[in-house]
């Protein structure tokens, strides 16, 4: 039975690729043509009433009226190759809420500029199941550049997200995905942020933050999670209204932060694996804060449960008063998986909050003591130009080897592509063994330790930051192999 259903799906899906179209879109095009390559429309609003689902709509070099909505399913909209075309709308009307707005399963944005909308620059729907942008350039929002409303399985990767809340900065994320599950968002550049650069929060399950470079954050660089109103948790499978379940930030560069590099609240086993934190917490938070939240009504006060924190460098600035990691009251249950951290403060010692004993301003030994932590460390960590390590960095081989002991969990590309009848799919397997540039980490069966941090040395690093003319962080994903990078792409 099984088999003939796949079979089934198999001959549809065919079946759609052959019937696709693809229409062109270009400044000199008339609205009154075919839409082919030689006879183009001039406007994206044209090609989406000629598309049917399954089609591509690639737009030439120009400028194109945003505030529009895409609702076939296995729509692509992309920049011709080795162009780019931007869509904009502006973000002081209200009536344009969105530039880019996806109302249908399995929608593909990709090497486009999206500008602008009242709200957001580009939004993903309730109810919507597979998406994917890539290799787009994303901001100048109202608020929020990318809104993720209870859509499942988004990929995002090699995205530069920026400029956020440019009309109304109280609010203003990056990615701000409440109750989307299996979120993937990788080499992304994400800067100049007004509140926080990414998080997944509303009872997201599964979503995954890696190999980003984040910075100039009015509040938290990613935050998994933040609270969100009771009427957005879906109880059957969080009746606990965790605000995340089972979410990882690894590998990310995070730097230049007013709050928290990465927050932890009312999070259900979140992982927070070798990232490297510099100057964050300027002015409020900690390098890394672990908080319950009471949310009131049926939720009442839901604390962070099984936090697992390995392999970071924090690092403090000289001027900030701030905790490398603050453990708040009423803040966390289960067990505390943590060591292998390195903290550092500019032109001092780092300090420590374990507010349960109301223990403020502990040194490192008394963090180890309250917070059970094992192999942590304290200096300079030895960071280069690029936050990468130095050749002589005391955090070379001072990490756990958090490689997976075998191959396990989804082995597929992590393309956002869904089928609706299904139960979603996660994206690439929680073990990992690259780094922030791609490149390869020991595995588990050469039990050789890891370095501290966002990279591992020995290869060739990424820009940090990006260049201007590449995507996201300039890694060039390798769809073969979901969750990895083939390197820097090169120049």
């Amino acid at each position: 039975m099984h088999t003939m259903r796949t079979l089934l799906m198999v001959a549809v899906v065919l079946a759609c690729g052959l019937g696709a179209a693809e229409y062109f879109v270009a400044p000199g095009g008339d609205d009154a043509a075919k839409g082919t390559k030689d006879a183009p429309v001039a406007t994206l609003n044209r090609a989406l009433q000629l598309a049917t689902a399954g089609d591509t709509i690639t737009l030439r070099a120009g400028t194109y009226a945003g505030g529009q909505t895409i609702s076939l399913p296995d729509i692509t909209v992309q920049s011709f190759a080795g162009e780019t075309a931007t869509v904009k709308v502006p973000n002081d009307v209200e009536r344009l809420g969105n530039c880019l707005w996806a109302t249908a399963n399995n929608v593909s944005f990709r090497r486009l500029n999206i500008e602008g909308g009242f709200f957001y620059a580009l939004k993903f729907e309730l109810g919507v199941t597979g998406g994917l942008v890539e290799d787009c350039r994303i901001y100048g929002s109202g608020r929020d550049c990318v809104k993720i409303a209870g859509a499942h399985n988004i990929t995002i990767r090699r995205c530069e997200i920026f400029n956020s809340g440019l009309r109304d900065n109280s609010n203003a994320e990056g990615i701000d995905n409440v109750n989307g599950n299996y979120m993937l968002v990788q080499d992304c550049y994400i800067h100049d942020i007004a509140t926080c650069g990414v998080y997944p929060k509303g009872g997201s399950i599964g979503s995954i933050i890696e190999r980003c470079f984040i910075t100039r954050c009015g509040a938290a660089g990613i935050s998994l999670a933040q609270a969100s109103g009771l009427q957005f948790y879906d109880t059957k499978v969080n009746p606990e209204y965790y605000s995340c379940r089972d979410c990882i930030a690894r590998n990310n560069i995070i730097v230049d932060i007013k709050g928290s590099g990465i927050d932890l609240e009312s999070a259900l086993r979140p992982k927070v694996y070798n990232n490297t934190l510099v100057n964050v917490a300027q002015t409020m938070r900690a390098g890394i804060r672990i908080s319950g939240n009471n949310k009131g009504g049926n939720a009442g006060l839901v604390k962070v449960k099984d936090a697992d924190i390995r392999n970071n460098i924090i690092v403090i600035g000289a001027e900030s008063r701030r905790p490398a990691i603050a453990m708040h009251k009423d803040s966390h249950e289960g067990t505390l998986t943590i060591s292998h951290n390195h903290y550092h403060k500019v032109g001092g010692k780092p300090l420590f909050w374990w507010e349960p004993d109301n223990a403020y301003n502990l040194d490192l030994a008394g963090w180890a003591k309250a917070s059970g932590e094992k192999e942590a460390a304290e200096g300079d960590p030895g960071l280069d130009e690029t936050w990468h390590l130095k050749k002589d960095s005391p955090c070379i081989g001072k990490a756990a080897n958090l490689a997976p002991p075998e191959k396990a969990g989804n082995d597929k590309p992590a393309t956002g592509k869904h089928n609706a009848e299904d139960k979603p799919e996660a994206g690439p397997a929680a073990g990992f063994t690259d780094d922030y540039d791609g490149n390869q980490r020991p595995e588990a069966k050469d039990r050789k330790p890891w370095d501290i941090g966002a990279d591992q040395t020995g290869a060739d690093p990424l820009p940090a930051p990006p260049k201007n003319d590449t995507p996201g962080t300039g890694a060039k994903t390798d769809l073969a192999k979901p969750g990895k990078t083939a390197g820097k792409i090169k120049d």
